[in-house]
């Protein structure tokens, strides 16, 4: 069964391009369990997996994590039912199987994953899953910033936003580039998918390998995915089609000055992905570091995290693999 990923920040449509893709007939892209980061990054916490011990302790932190209430799947996984998928030590076997469970129970023949922060553990990914190809999204850092912003589940405003963009794009380019000279990675910006989706999805389903369906547009009507904006605010507009206007709001919802911070600590970035900043390079200089972090300070007191239920659980079970 094929593996896909996607390569895109928080905040940047990434549950939209996911759901559009689980909608295809072939392509099963399950709402985010946030399952392959924690277990990549933390294997090492668990020594020797060929040791019954410790192979239980894994199992028993990713069955916490499969059985939070983040977001539903069709299938639900016992710890019977994990121990049952492999043999001890075979993590990579683990994972493919959890997956694919979730794929046959919808009658899908391929996978299309999404995880924050991939290139924390690309190498795992490239190892594993030699043959999967990646679509890298990326939407404008003013507007992703105001969407970060708006959302309660996202600490400190815009300047944690411009600046974990600013460092996602740094790691995303570097690996979309070496992936892309080999055929694996394909670009896709927020702003066409909303604006030309039938044109931006061809593209990418022409890239996986599969036939153009019009079902994709339908996914706001799948059960499933109703059932999973529901569950969290910041996936609410999934219970809706398309919006094709859902760009360049930055402009009348932040402040010049927030905006000119924004294109400073994002301009690099910017730049190379033909995102058009408001200021000059002069214009942007001029902008004291000082004034920047007093309003990350700011910012950081007024927009705190406040987590649903849901999402309390999810990071709890994350942190299972940090206390090991």
């Amino acid at each position: 069964m094929n593996f896909n990923f996607l390569m895109c920040s928080e905040r940047s449509g990434s549950n939209l391009i996911t759901q559009l893709l689980n909608s295809h007939p072939l392509v099963c892209a399950p709402a985010t369990k946030h399952l392959i980061n924690p277990v990549a990054r933390n294997l090492f916490r668990y020594k020797d997996l060929s040791k019954t011990e410790n192979w239980n302790a894994l199992l028993t932190d990713i069955h916490t994590l499969l059985n939070a209430d983040f977001s539903e799947w069709d299938t639900k996984f016992s710890l019977i039912d994990l121990e049952e998928l492999t043999n001890i030590g075979e993590v990579n076997s683990l994972i493919r199987k959890i997956f694919e469970s979730e794929a046959k129970k919808q009658n899908k023949s391929q996978l299309f994953i999404k995880e924050n922060h991939l290139y924390e553990f690309m190498t795992f990914l490239l190892l594993n899953f030699p043959q999967s190809k990646f679509i890298y999204q990326t939407r404008d850092p003013r507007d992703m910033a105001l969407s970060w912003r708006k959302n309660p589940s996202h600490p400190g405003g815009i300047i944690a936003a411009a600046k974990q963009w600013s460092k996602d794009q740094t790691k995303f380019l570097g690996d979309h580039y070496a992936l892309s000279q080999i055929g694996r990675s394909h670009h896709l910006t927020y702003e066409s998918l909303i604006s030309k989706p039938e044109e931006s999805i061809k593209a990418v389903l022409k890239f996986l390998g599969l036939e153009y369906s019009d079902n994709v547009f339908n996914f706001h009507n799948n059960d499933a995915t109703v059932k999973n904006a529901a569950k969290q605010e910041a996936w609410s507009n999934l219970s809706k089609p398309i919006i094709s206007n859902n760009c360049q709001k930055y402009s009348n919802e932040l402040t010049s000055i927030e905006i000119g911070m924004i294109e400073k600590l994002c301009f690099f970035e910017m730049n190379a992905l033909g995102y058009k900043t408001v200021n000059s390079k002069v214009e942007l200089d001029k902008i004291a570091d000082l004034s920047i972090d007093d309003l990350a300070i700011k910012e950081s007191k007024i927009y705190k995290s406040t987590p649903s239920a849901g999402t309390v659980e999810n990071i709890q079970a994350k942190k299972n693999f940090y206390l090991r």
